[in-house]
């Protein structure tokens, strides 16, 4: 009996400290959570929130180590060290490179700031590699001698752009996370993950900075191991994201599986398919292909060509579509709601895959008989995958 009783006892002392362990586990990931994830996680946020918040805190650590390594390079670009560098010419090369920065963050938001929203992914993969230019920039100036000044001025507004491109993609990032209204609450834990990365990165900075000392080639061996770990974790983050709202591209792969094969592909297989390079260059090089909420004057320009359109359209119709100079432009009419924005994009972007095939008035009406066929079908299916 003594013996059973000892063995219980010794139980008893196992479970209490597992309970120990198991209670201050549960108190540790608490405190974690509550500092780090938004109030509610996981049911708050949406369910790509985690995996993108891992790649991205992996980018920005590999950007802020890259971030100490360009640093040393610019200090030794300046002269620390030399004895016939003054502290004054550093400065006044510090004021130029800021400014050039300002200025060309300006330029920037003004030229491209309307595209940010409907390419939320293509921005932000602008804005990483935009950033890595600049950053092997600054890399490169102490090699430039007497233009260092301009490769370092190139290299900041090279990371402004960044910083306008990441800033203004971030809001629509945020409000993709946020499922309960609480866009405060994700984005100050966010704020938080960010302090945290930078915390890591000054303890793991200073040892890197001391371990590539006065050694350029183990500086760049770094910097590009660095590069490339923030390059494919910048990919695999963005296309963790999995968008349900519907921009051109995310539109255009439906409409053409829709169209061609009779199936409506899931938010998952649009995550991964969706071109990331492409929608950004058409942005900056060339102009918009389809043209919503257009002026009258814009769509229709003459009797006649209302009188066709009239014909073509069936008086319920909520809106008009035509295609000029290479534009779809449709003009909203009265009363126009959700859905009837929804059938002219359907008809417009099933008329871009037409277009080639025959004539413009043959390809309005063709369009117009699909889209009218196929679009409540559409509709349904969108519905039925979580569109």
């Amino acid at each position: 009996d003594a013996g059973v009783d000892g063995a219980s006892g010794g139980e008893a002392k196992i479970r209490r400290r597992s309970g120990y362990l198991s209670a201050a586990k549960r108190s540790i990931l608490g405190v974690f959570a509550r500092v780090f994830l938004p109030k509610g996680y996981p049911e708050s946020v949406s369910e790509d929130y985690i995996s993108y918040q891992f790649w991205d805190t992996v980018q920005a650590l590999c950007s802020y180590l890259r971030g100490i390594l360009t640093t040393k390079a610019w200090f030794e670009g300046v002269g620390v060290g030399n004895d016939q560098a003054t502290a004054s010419a550093a400065t006044i090369q510090w004021i130029l490179k800021d400014g050039c920065g300002m200025a060309g963050g300006l330029v920037f938001a003004s030229a491209y700031g309307q595209t940010f929203d409907s390419n939320v992914k293509s921005w932000r993969f602008f804005a990483d590699g935009i950033n890595n230019v600049g950053l092997l920039l600054d890399m490169l100036a102490p090699f430039a001698g007497e233009n260092f000044l301009y490769v370092v001025c190139i290299a900041t507004v090279c990371k402004a752009m960044c910083g306008v491109a990441a800033g203004a993609t971030k809001a629509g990032l945020t409000s993709h996370f946020a499922l309960k209204h609480n866009q405060a609450d994700v984005q100050a834990k966010e704020s938080s993950q960010e302090t945290f990365v930078t915390l890591l990165g000054l303890v793991l900075g200073s040892w890197l900075a001391r371990y590539v000392n006065h050694s350029y080639l183990v500086s760049w061996i770094w910097f590009l191991v660095l590069t490339v770990v923030h390059m494919l974790s910048n990919y695999m983050g963005l296309r963790s994201l999995r968008f349900k709202t519907l921009n051109h591209e995310r539109f255009s792969i439906l409409c053409a599986d829709w169209n061609a094969k009779n199936r409506m592909s899931s938010v998952m297989e649009i995550a991964w398919r969706e071109p990331l390079i492409g929608p950004l260059l058409h942005s900056i090089f060339n102009k918009p292909r389809i043209l919503v909420g257009v002026e009258w004057t814009e769509c229709v320009r003459t009797k006649s060509e209302y009188s066709w359109l009239r014909g073509i359209y069936n008086k319920e119709e909520r809106y008009l579509l035509n295609y000029r100079d290479g534009v779809v432009v449709v003009v909203l009419l009265e009363g126009a709601k959700s859905r009837d924005i929804f059938a002219a994009y359907y008809q417009a972007v099933t008329l871009l895959r037409m277009r080639a095939k025959t004539d413009i008035k043959s390809v309005v009406e063709a369009s117009y008989r699909v889209s009218k066929e196929r679009f409540p079908e559409f509709c349904v299916a969108a519905e039925t995958v979580e569109w």
